[in-house]
């Protein structure tokens, strides 16, 4: 009789049942068999063609039956905390997700910046600004310098007469050394490949401006933005006859001078040498495109709607993930899959613990007026559901922004699991979670020790059916022996008989 084990997607309620029926099945089955059985030997003495076979199998069928139950209980009681350990893993990792929304410092970049002239510029804020208002004008922009040389015929045209020569660039008043070209790499694309070579502060670029003439290719060299990257071109075209042909025009109309970004800030006049200035207001950086006409203002205005939307997420998720641990824990569910999996378990009541105590008590990081999360509006009540206080949580981020941004991570970005600095309450609840559902956690720890004792379970119900095919075999054996034994015994019996019955009818002269 074949013995197969348990799906694991059954619940323990479920499976309590079958395992009672089943159970019961086996007992009613041994006792059919034994009854069976002994009717079959009974039989044996009356020397009528006995199943010896079917004897032989009601007898190891009654003996494996209870042993293959037993291995099969355990094998479903596995299988269904495997998949109340899977149910936890999963709403855990839905908490680990609101987690990591809120971990890092920039996840509460929430000041809207609005630019009077957005043509002119653009803002972008991070954490470290301040909801407010600032004039600005743009004098001038930063640019480098770039040169145009005079048209040449083609990107292969000779300009040295196939000669050798060297160029010179100087770079915000300091000469760099001399860029070397050989005899016959005196073509306008071996020109502005040597220089970027080089790599000097100047790039070099061909350019085919299409302009209708017979040198319509033009080298077009650029330096650095800023005042900084200002620079000048010397050529030694030794003994070849360059010099009218690689011509860097001063009055070319198409050259631009170098210069800094200049801009007014609330009165104050700042200057740099990229376009990108981040250094001059705390917290906001400055994208400039153009000068402005007059001053323009810009306007930073808190937005936390997205910030109360994470956390409404975090309260969800919480609240989830502990519905989960009743399901799986309550010997009294009846929910499908995974309801009563893991009643009485310590692993799952000391995980449930810990994710609780990741919201109580008082931030590693606290801020100076907000440090715990009561102070943000949220709490957990007596049944252990977790409720937000909108009205309280919008306080708190329009009063003490940075206290709450500090309390919650530490205001640390990019923080890992293996970080051991004080990260806040998300950034702490990240990595503790993280390792809570990691390969080393005690989820996968307990699920795979749960796989390794089916496999073992599994590998006690072969070898107990090797041992009860070789019970059959015996018996059988046995069985036959008897059963031809007792056939002979009768057939010596009838012979008997009938020679007793033929002396009786001598001796009384009956035929």
């Amino acid at each position: 009789m074949a013995t197969t084990s348990v799906s694991s997607t059954t619940s323990t309620s479920t499976a309590a049942a079958q395992a009672s029926v089943a159970s019961t099945s086996a007992t009613a089955n041994s006792a059919t068999s034994k009854a069976a059985a002994q009717k079959l030997i009974s039989s044996l003495s009356a020397g009528s063609g006995v199943d010896v076979n079917a004897l032989a199998q009601n007898l190891v069928d009654a003996e494996k039956a209870p042993l293959a139950q037993a291995l099969n209980s355990k094998i479903s009681k596995n299988q269904s905390r495997i998949s109340g350990y899977s149910a936890i893993s999963f709403v855990l990792n839905e908490v680990l997700t609101a987690i990591t929304d809120l971990k890092d410092q920039n996840s509460y970049n929430s000041l809207a910046a609005t630019v009077g002239d957005s043509n002119a510029l653009s803002v972008t804020a991070d954490t470290k600004a301040q909801a407010g208002s600032h004039d600005i004008e743009v004098l001038q922009v930063a640019q480098a310098q770039r040169r145009v040389s005079n048209g040449v015929a083609s990107p292969t045209a000779v300009l040295n007469g196939g000669k050798a020569m060297s160029l010179t660039l100087t770079v915000n008043g300091v000469p760099k050394p001399a860029i070397s070209l050989a005899d016959g790499k005196d073509t306008p694309q071996d020109v502005v490949n040597a220089i970027n070579a080089a790599n000097q502060g100047v790039t070099a670029q061909l350019i085919n401006t299409g302009d209708g003439t017979d040198k319509p290719y033009q080298i077009v060299l650029t330096g650095a933005t800023g005042l900084a990257g200002a620079f000048s071109l010397s050529t030694n075209f030794g003994s070849g006859n360059g010099a009218s042909n690689l011509v860097f025009d001063e009055a070319n109309t198409a050259n631009q001078k170098p210069q800094n970004a200049e801009v007014v800030i609330d009165g104050i006049l700042v200057k740099r040498s990229t376009n990108t200035i981040s250094d001059a207001v705390a917290g906001l950086t400055l994208q400039l495109r153009k000068p402005t006409t007059g001053s323009t203002s810009i306007n930073l205005t808190r937005d936390t709607s997205a910030i109360t939307a994470k956390f409404n997420t975090l309260v969800t998720n919480y609240n989830d993930a502990m519905s989960m641990f009743g399901v799986v824990t309550d010997p009294k569910s009846t929910v499908d899959t995974y309801g009563a999996t893991l009643v009485g378990d310590s692993t799952a009541r000391s995980v449930k613990q810990q994710l609780r105590g990741l919201f109580q008590g008082t931030s590693t990081t606290p801020g100076t007026s907000v440090s715990a999360f009561w102070q943000l509006g949220i709490k957990i009540d007596e049944k252990g559901v977790m409720s937000l206080d909108s009205t309280k949580l919008e306080n708190a981020l329009q009063t003490n922004f940075a206290d709450v941004v500090k309390t919650m991570t530490g205001n640390l970005n990019g923080i890992s699991i293996y970080n051991t600095q004080s990260s806040g309450f998300a950034g702490d609840a990240y990595k503790k979670l993280s390792k809570l559902i990691g390969p080393t956690g005690p989820m996968v720890t307990q699920t795979n020790n749960a796989d390794t004792q089916n496999s073992k379970y599994q590998q006690d119900l072969a070898k107990l059916d090797t041992r009860m095919q070789a019970l059959l075999a015996r018996y059988t054996k046995q069985f036959a022996a008897m059963d031809s034994l007792v056939g002979s015994v009768n057939t010596q019996k009838s012979s008997l008989k009938s020679t007793f019955d033929g002396m009786m009818a001598a001796y009384t002269n009956k035929n």
